[in-house]
């Protein structure tokens, strides 16, 4: 019998974005997979219940943790010193401390590739972060392979320890609606009859702004609805933009969207957009494809890995190609039928099913035999 660690911090946030649906998914699909091993969770706050229904194999361990920053980094890691587990996993951030094997993922590398993005503290962060996981963890997950390409261009001696495990989408949450269903969507949640959504962080790396400056050179009778929390960068701009008064109106923030509301929203979109300047998977598109909405998004090399032959792509940087390819799949009903159904057959290519299996497997591995 093996004991393996997982910290559950992110999984347990209220507003999930990627980083924390990836470590929700995962632990719930490893409580189907592992009925052998001892499974370990560490957490710093009061459980979701649903992550607290698990089989007999998982134990589960509260850390207090006095300050907002570093619980993962020095508290979780000080238990793994004195201790220690056979296998820790580390979804995102890296203990400091820590005795045994461990895999950790790398979502992507954007602070040292697009670092303009970021503000100056979170670039040291995640330098410092991601520096001491790639150089203490003994095996590697990243989620597509272009992240891997970039890792093995910063970090060439991790070459030999990474693995490229493609992440899922929820398809039990997200399926396509029958049109009067749609109809009643939008009356719940006075919503605008006909919309673009985007769903995401509002923030300059997601590329809101260019995003809304190619909406006011649309000049369509569709609205622009934007779900999400202001993210770490640029909100204060996107909403001087998104002020302009020829688009003020046809312009709708919705906010966090909660998960429950999410599927119903997104598959009563028109169309679904997605400009963001870079990416390490795209788990927004998936879930749009699923939902039988056509994806417009960013011809950039993660999503044209996980989007290639089913979206309709554009260049983030230029607000007139924007404009462009929305227009195209708006007047086009042949466009948006042939995106719906390639999307429909591509994303069944991703599950968190098969996502979780081969991390598991990948984690249980020695890592001397990789």
């Amino acid at each position: 019998m093996i004991t393996i660690g997982l910290e559950a911090s992110r999984a347990n946030k209220a507003q999930k974005t990627g980083t924390e649906w990836y470590a929700w998914h995962l632990l719930q699909e490893f409580k189907k997979l592992d009925a052998v091993n001892q499974i370990h969770i560490y957490y710093n706050q009061a459980l979701d219940p649903v992550l607290l229904q698990a089989p007999e194999n998982f134990y589960f361990h509260k850390l207090s943790w006095p300050f907002k920053k570093f619980w993962t980094h020095l508290r979780l890691g000080w238990e793994l010193l004195i201790h220690p587990v056979n296998k820790f996993f580390a979804t995102n951030a890296f203990p400091v401390f820590c005795r045994g094997e461990v895999t950790a993922t790398i979502h992507d590398l954007g602070f040292l590739k697009n670092p303009e993005l970021y503000q100056p503290l979170e670039r040291i962060y995640q330098k410092i972060s991601h520096n001491l996981a790639i150089a203490r963890a003994d095996k590697i997950i990243t989620i597509s392979g272009y992240t891997k390409d970039d890792i093995i261009r910063y970090f060439p001696g991790a070459a030999a320890k990474i693995k490229v495990i493609p992440l899922g989408w929820d398809q039990h949450r997200f399926r396509p609606l029958d049109p009067a269903v749609k109809i009643e969507v939008v009356k719940r949640y006075n919503l605008p009859e006909k919309y673009i959504l985007y769903i995401g962080r509002i923030e300059t790396k997601k590329n809101i702004q260019n995003l809304i400056r190619a909406f006011k050179l649309l000049k369509t009778d569709y609205a622009l609805v934007l779900g999400g929390r202001p993210g770490n960068y640029g909100y204060e701009e996107i909403q001087h933009i998104a002020a302009d008064r020829e688009i003020v109106d046809k312009i709708k923030f919705l906010g966090y969207v909660d998960p429950a509301d999410h599927p119903l929203i997104l598959a009563a979109a028109t169309l679904f957009v997605f400009p963001s300047k870079f990416e390490g998977f795209g788990i927004p598109i998936l879930e749009a494809m699923g939902s039988g909405v056509p994806v417009v998004c960013s011809d950039i090399p993660a999503l044209r890995e996980v989007g290639e032959g089913a979206v309709s792509f554009f260049n983030p940087d230029d607000i007139n190609d924007i404009a462009l390819k929305l227009k195209n799949a708006l007047d086009d009903s042949v466009l948006r039928k042939k995106l719906i159904e390639s999307g429909l057959e591509k994303c069944r290519n991703f599950s968190w099913e098969k996502c979780a299996k081969e991390t598991l497997d990948f984690i249980l591995e020695s890592h001397h035999t990789i």
